[in-house]
């Protein structure tokens, strides 16, 4: 069955090290899950070229270029990077990544294609089986020219390094979202490869060429599309330690659904200058900031190794909710607790509670919709007017977010001597969250002001 986009010879290139299937064949299973995902996902058949067998592949004494030419003439690659993948004199990686690399670059649709959501992705689609080496991370992405972002099929446990399989979870849901995960992405790029296809005068007079596909400068201009200019809030979601880019990849996703404008919308840049003026960028147009954190520390800066990456962003939201009105900052907690956290991690996520203020939110949602639900009732509710808070009151009890279960437990204690009646603030801005405090102090008998993690907002 031919291609679906008809230069292509076919639509999916399956690249691996034949090491990596032998144990149990787990990537002829990842494969045959995929082509069952695809066919649900996809309304389209799509082709896959998958060598199955070692012995029926290509071996180095016979002649690479004629025999594999029109198997790399794929729409997609999917590199399935493992322990052993980034090794550049093996054949995988001589043979299928970096031709296919150069190739693509060089087509007329090029290496990265602008998807409908009008975010970016590449052609190059990487799988992680293996928790890899530093040095290995650091070859793709000097190959590649970016930071590396994978789909992950990595089984989490302390002191373990191997594919994940179905049954490592109950109902085989967490290898299946993973799949449907590829799936998807595909799905994404046939979307995107589609329109560039259909712009045109006479599209069914499409010949392919005898030898070379034209370059660029064949394919019909088409006119930029208008710049999107946010109705609602402006969510600076920061870029974040390698761990948890999937997570900001799904919690970016749920935002937009939520009608939440997500900056920044591309890759985090690998140049610190760079990186540091695109966030500053993205945070003069935000109306809030989140940031996830996780086990790991993130990327550091070559002039600043006490700083890293999702330090540097937290820290420039952090004065951004100081000195600009209404705008709050929510912290998603959510580490791996099979893994253990850095202590320069531990060290870091200390800092944060104890800096907390009214416009900072510290939080460990279970799931990014949960995340999402609390953010958005935060920055798109009206303030309430503060009546209710302006009768006398026995006690005026104050406390942070992050000491709520001990303050609970001292409330709890308290109601049953004496009638309380809570109230719970969530203010808009500083100024509204002083009126309400300045007001009922005085009509109580005793004020409190508790603290157990949060010191500096106390």
């Amino acid at each position: 069955m031919p291609a679906l986009l008809p230069e292509f010879e076919y639509d999916i290139f399956i690249s691996y090290r034949h090491n990596d299937n032998l144990f149990d064949g787990w990537v002829t299973e990842f494969v045959t899950r995929l082509q069952d995902e695809l066919a649900a996902t996809v309304k389209e058949r799509l082709t896959i070229y998958f060598d199955k067998d070692v012995r029926d592949g290509l071996v180095d004494n016979q002649l690479v270029g004629p025999s594999l030419e029109h198997r790399l003439r794929s729409f997609i690659l999917i590199p399935l990077i493992s322990q052993t993948y980034c090794q550049t004199e093996r054949f995988s990686w001589q043979h299928e990544f970096m031709p296919f690399l150069h190739q693509a670059r060089a087509s007329r649709l090029g290496l990265d294609l602008p998807l409908p959501s009008r975010n970016v992705a590449s052609r190059i689609l990487p799988v992680r089986i293996h928790n890899l080496d530093l040095a290995d991370e650091q070859l793709l992405e000097k190959t590649m020219g970016r930071q590396l972002r994978t789909i992950d099929f990595v089984y989490q446990e302390l002191g373990v390094n191997r594919p994940l399989r179905p049954e490592d979870s109950a109902g085989g849901m967490l290898y299946r979202n993973q799949i449907n995960k590829v799936a998807n992405a595909i799905k994404e790029l046939v979307a995107a490869a589609k329109p560039p296809l259909a712009v045109g005068v006479a599209p069914r007079a499409y010949t392919p060429p005898a030898a070379v596909i034209p370059v660029a400068t064949s394919r019909p201009e088409t006119p930029p599309a208008a710049e999107l200019v946010p109705t609602g809030p402006v969510v600076f979601l920061a870029w974040t330690a390698k761990e948890l880019v999937a997570r900001r990849e799904e919690l970016a996703l749920v935002c937009a659904k939520a009608g939440l404008y997500v900056v920044p919308a591309t890759d985090c840049p690998l140049d610190e200058n760079e990186f540091r003026a695109r966030t500053q960028e993205a945070l003069a147009t935000a109306t809030c900031a989140v940031h996830l954190l996780g086990n790991e520390f993130g990327r550091r800066f070559e002039d600043d190794e006490e700083c890293s990456f999702p330090m540097y962003a937290y820290q420039e939201a952090h004065r951004a909710a100081a000195g600009k009105a209404g705008f709050r900052q929510f912290i998603w907690y959510c580490p791996d607790e099979a893994l253990a956290v850095r202590p320069t991690q531990k060290a870091f996520v200390n800092v944060i509670r104890n800096e907390l203020t009214e416009r900072s939110t510290f939080t460990s949602a279970l799931n990014a919709m949960q995340l999402v639900e609390d953010l958005r009732k935060t920055v798109m509710q009206a303030v309430p007017e503060p009546t209710d808070s302006d009768k006398e009151t026995e006690i005026f009890f104050i406390y942070n977010q992050m000491d709520s279960e001990e303050a609970n437990a001292i409330t709890d204690r308290l109601s049953e001597e004496i009638p309380l009646e809570m109230l719970t603030i969530e203010p808009d801005s500083e100024d509204e969250y002083k009126a309400i405090t300045v007001r009922s102090i005085p009509k109580s008998k005793l004020a409190v002001v508790y603290f157990k993690h949060s010191a500096d907002w106390a």
